[in-house]
């Protein structure tokens, strides 16, 4: 019994210390919001988006400079960050995607991510994430998109976008916002 008490207090520990800052000293003092106001920051709220969303943040120069590296349209890649993280560089989905741009740990060490929730090398790895999809699916888009959510494995499976609620949904919203 003091044993899985003892796991899930470090289970806690550990999610505190995921969404809360370290100091320089090693120690957490920048815990100064309750367990659950940290986890409904963080909470995947992609469902709610509002229609008429302008596109504009403050990581906007990052994703200008990006989006001209890697030669994809910087528009499309705010529609791609609003449906993925609604522009929070800390979000965190139910399925662990990270960052502004909602990278796996395997897609992020693939990319050579660092620090996913670095905003300029979240969205330096998503673009050229979304670059390389774009260019596998011959620049079809709603193809790229649908590979970028659900996987390039399961695009090609489906020979198209699968039958996958959320991959649909996600589709659709990216494209509504990238033609607004």
């Amino acid at each position: 019994m003091i044993e899985s008490i003892e796991n899930v207090l470090s289970r806690m520990q550990e999610i505190r210390d995921r969404f809360c800052p370290y100091s320089s000293s090693g120690e957490n003092d920048s815990f100064n919001g309750s367990f659950k106001e940290i986890l409904e920051e963080n909470i995947d709220n992609r469902e709610n988006l509002p229609q008429n969303t302008k596109l504009e943040s403050k990581f906007d120069n990052i994703i200008e400079k990006k989006a001209s590296q890697y030669q994809v349209d910087p528009k499309l890649v705010k529609a791609v960050i609003k449906v993925e993280s609604n522009f929070n560089p800390r979000a965190v989905s139910p399925k662990g995607a990270m960052g502004l741009m909602q990278l796996i740990t395997s897609t992020a060490k693939d990319l050579k991510v660092e620090d996913v929730f670095n905003p300029e090398e979240n969205i330096e790895g998503g673009v050229k994430y979304l670059k390389s999809l774009l260019e596998d699916f011959n620049q079809n888009l709603p193809l790229a998109l649908a590979a970028y959510n659900a996987g390039p494995k399961r695009v090609k499976d489906a020979r198209g976008i699968p039958n996958i609620k959320e991959t649909q949904d996600y589709v659709k919203r990216v494209l509504e916002l990238y033609q607004m």
